[in-house]
């Protein structure tokens, strides 16, 4: 009885705790709220308040000081439009987004985001428009950070420190229509030969095209990424140029290395064969050595008998000459 009761006691005050953290009307304090839309922009928060609708479709938190994402978001699964640009989100926890299903925009840009994972989005199917600009530590995108997002149109990565990007993260984009990569500190090597003709092709759909330039090395500091195309394919892939000193190895010092390696492998091998000779030899004088050894102590005990019966008939004979005198 008493465990029914406490049982009873405890869904009670679930139901009370879930209804009072997320009511399904009202309006987050210092917010503006209409039907669908809650508006907290500029509104000083740390945090994510608990008293979001259920009804929510669009939710801005723009010019606040939320530093993380929480796992309540997860009940707003009709949220459309979500804004936290210009805040203090170092990561995307993926577990805070698992049932936004439906939602077609977001804005992260001006936080503080220092990597892109296969997992930060991947439950956003639906999403559209994407704006990760304005993170001056985001330095890594993983090359599936976008796999799931197959209807996205606008992507926006500009003003952040990226120096490289796998291209398959955009060619994997088939209905992309905008996309925006300027103020990047772009290395313009070979390792980004595919990514700069990916740019080239695509111009078009990238608005800033005309402001991606090259940041490393410092020889090409400043330069176009589209001017670079022409220019970067030939140096990586030209047919490469022995200098003189490589040719000296493989001239001189290679045949050298070889030809001592194989006097080594020659003078080791003399003298293995030399060290069994000798060993070879030490065993036959032992073996030499042992037989006579052994047919001198067999031999020992017949010469102790003729020994003991040579004196026994030597003290045999004095014995009877003895008694003949008498």
């Amino acid at each position: 009885m008493d465990e029914c009761f406490m049982l009873k006691g405890l869904r009670l005050l679930s139901v009370f705790l879930i209804a009072k953290v997320f009511r399904a009307t009202g309006c987050p304090y210092g917010c503006n709220c209409s039907q669908f839309s809650i508006n907290c922009t500029g509104a000083h928060l740390q945090q994510f308040p608990l008293d979001i609708p259920f009804a929510t479709k669009q939710l801005l938190f723009c010019n606040n000081n939320i530093t993380g994402l929480p796992v309540h978001l997860n009940y707003l699964g009709g949220l459309v439009h979500l804004d936290l640009s210009n805040n203090s989100l170092t990561e995307i926890s993926h577990s805070s987004l698992v049932n936004m299903q439906r939602l077609v925009y977001l804005d992260l840009s001006r936080n503080r985001l220092r990597q892109l994972t296969h997992l930060s989005f991947s439950y956003l199917a639906n999403l559209v428009v994407l704006k990760v600009s304005g993170n001056k530590e985001l330095t890594f995108v993983d090359s599936r950070a976008l796999s799931a997002n197959t209807k996205l149109q606008d992507l926006d990565l500009s003003g952040n420190g990226l120096t490289f990007i796998d291209v398959n993260l955009l060619s994997a984009l088939t209905h992309l229509r905008s996309v925006r990569l300027a103020g990047n500190p772009w290395a313009c090597n070979c390792n980004s030969e595919n990514l700069i003709s990916w740019i080239r092709r695509n111009r078009r759909i990238i608005p800033d095209v005309a402001e991606i330039t090259c940041a490393f090395p410092d020889s090409l500091q400043g330069v176009l990424v589209t001017e670079l195309a022409d220019r970067l394919f030939p140096l990586c892939h030209r047919k490469r140029e022995f200098k003189l000193s490589e040719v000296l190895y493989f001239c001189l010092i290679g045949p050298g290395l070889f030809s001592a390696s194989i006097a080594l492998n020659l003078t080791f091998s003399l003298l293995i064969v030399l060290y069994k000779r000798i060993k070879k030899k030490d065993m036959k004088h032992y073996r030499k050595l042992r037989r006579a050894i052994s047919f001198k102590y067999s031999k020992r005990p017949n010469v102790i008998t003729q020994q003991i019966n040579t004196k026994a008939f030597t003290n045999g004979g004095a014995t009877i000459g003895v008694q003949l005198s008498r």
